[in-house]
């Protein structure tokens, strides 16, 4: 099964350096279990920051830095292969 990634945009909301970030939650599908995955984005840049959120299984990692296309998640064996992901840009 394909990798899907379906965004939700946020509006931008004022942080304590008086920057504007933009913010999204991704609700990712299809990852693999016990095995690194590449989590296609989609956003115009990389993300500053990416919180975790897999479903009921868990085992949920970051195997590296974010980058201009992908988010790099390993799934430990039996976790979850659904979840979302938040990420400020």
């Amino acid at each position: 099964m394909a990798i899907s990634v379906t965004p939700t945009y946020y509006g931008r909301v004022k942080d304590l350096d008086g920057r504007f970030p933009r913010r999204a939650q991704l609700a990712v599908t299809g990852l693999t279990a016990g095995a690194a995955n590449s989590i296609p984005h989609g956003l115009p840049q990389a993300p500053q920051t990416v919180d975790l959120n897999p479903s009921a299984l868990g085992l949920w990692g970051e195997t590296q830095v974010a980058d201009g296309t992908n988010i790099y998640v390993t799934v430990g064996t039996g976790g979850a292969t659904s979840g979302w992901i938040n990420v400020v840009y």
